[in-house]
């Protein structure tokens, strides 16, 4: 017997309406689709389903402006959310918004919330589902991640607050995490509703969802900074945050406290787009920036490309780390030692070498650990923690009823 499946589709200037059935015979097809109503705005949706007992779906999409052609994505219809495939939300169709999305689409079900057109049409051909509203995504979703600049992220959460479901997980991917774990520590969430604040190391200059790709937080650190409180109901959402993170993200898991998180990231990434701005504004100003600007190569154009991102993302981050202006302050000191090192050669190749052989060790592959095997309860977090001081972090877990298997990396 044929089932049939509606779809509806929402896209910019209007809503196109699909029904389609799967008749369950390779290579036939059902699909009828509405004409445009405004032809000159409207957009074309077209439908071709393929392979019906594999359950694969064919979108393109076309503009009316220009009749411009998207390409065809493949998206599997995947079944109801389940413990090893927790249904999915994301607010925020950006840069790291958008890589969780194309990582996680056909292995989990996956809606998101976005404001710009272009967020939601481009989430649309990946094959994502559209919450038109935070109500909405959070019915939807099992884990919600909010992928929005972090000075935009406690807004976002104290208006989805109240239409969170126990069970759910809110999770963050901004690049400070003191002021907004304070903020969810300081406040009342609903009940069995667990906030863990989390931060990607992973990136690129360009930014929306131009800038997303699969891939992007392969064999990347993932940092945690989950509330130490004791609870098994925390300690058992921190492990299943982890399981999406490990198992589908492919990242590996830090875990460390706020205050740790913020002053780690002010000296490995804060203070580099700080320098980088500092080196695009010594050329932009000189009198010669005419000339420089011709002869500038790897050296400079490498040192700098962290200056093309947003202003709008990069901004709020460093005027939050309450860590920032100390490293700052410690670079400049680093820079007069060196300065005094210009006319002593032998010191200066001395230190060179030693900065050399230290950078080159940091391309190499990473060292090998013995798998551990934790206890889920108030200690797991400690644990956690310890391991990740020390250069050991999560890679791969399992888990075996009260306890969890680590592969660390």
């Amino acid at each position: 017997m044929p089932s049939g499946l509606h779809v509806v589709v929402a896209v910019p200037y209007r809503i196109v309406s699909i029904e389609m059935t799967f008749c369950g015979r390779r290579g036939s097809e059902s699909v009828r689709s509405n004409p445009p109503r405004y032809p000159r705005q409207g957009n074309h949706v077209n439908k071709t389903v393929c392979r019906p007992c594999a359950g694969k779906l064919h979108t393109r999409i076309e503009r009316g402006m220009g009749n411009r052609v998207r390409p065809a994505s493949t998206v599997p219809l995947l079944p109801m959310t389940s413990s090893e495939h927790p249904a999915i939300g994301i607010v925020g169709l950006g840069q790291i918004g958008g890589s969780i999305a194309l990582d996680l689409v056909g292995k989990a079900p996956v809606s998101f919330f976005a404001r710009s057109p272009e967020a939601r049409l481009a989430g649309v051909e990946v094959g994502l589902e559209i919450g038109e509203t935070l109500a909405e995504l959070a019915a939807r979703s099992d884990v919600i991640f909010i992928a929005v600049p972090v000075d935009q992220v406690i807004s976002i959460v104290g208006r989805l607050m109240e239409h969170l479901k126990p069970g759910q997980i809110v999770t963050d991917v901004g690049s400070t995490k003191s002021k907004v774990v304070d903020w969810a520590k300081s406040t009342e969430w609903p009940t069995d509703v667990h906030f863990i604040g989390g931060h990607p190391m992973a990136g690129t200059d360009v930014s929306g969802f131009a800038g997303a790709k699969r891939g992007l937080f392969r064999n990347r650190t993932w940092i945690l900074t989950p509330d130490d409180s004791g609870k098994r109901s925390d300690t058992d959402a921190l492990v299943r945050l982890m399981a999406v993170i490990t198992d589908q993200l492919d990242s590996r898991i830090a875990i460390m406290d706020s205050t740790v998180h913020d002053r780690s990231v002010a000296m490995v990434s804060h203070l580099e787009h700080l320098v980088s701005l500092a080196l695009v504004n010594l050329l932009r100003k000189s009198e010669d920036e005419s000339l420089l600007s011709r002869l500038v190569a790897g050296s400079f154009m490498d040192a700098t490309r962290v200056s093309k991102s947003a202003g709008s993302m990069v901004v709020p981050f460093l005027s939050q780390n309450p860590y920032l202006s100390k490293v700052e302050a410690e670079f400049k000191d680093e820079m007069d030692r060196l300065s005094v090192l210009l006319g002593e050669s032998d010191d200066l190749n001395r230190l060179w070498e030693e900065g050399s052989r230290w950078r080159s060790h940091l391309e190499a592959p990473g060292p090998s650990f013995e798998p551990v095997t934790l206890a889920i309860n108030g200690g797991l977090v400690s644990a956690l923690k310890h391991m990740s001081k020390v250069g050991k972090f999560v890679k791969r877990l399992e888990r075996h009823l009260d306890e969890i298997e680590i592969e660390l990396g």
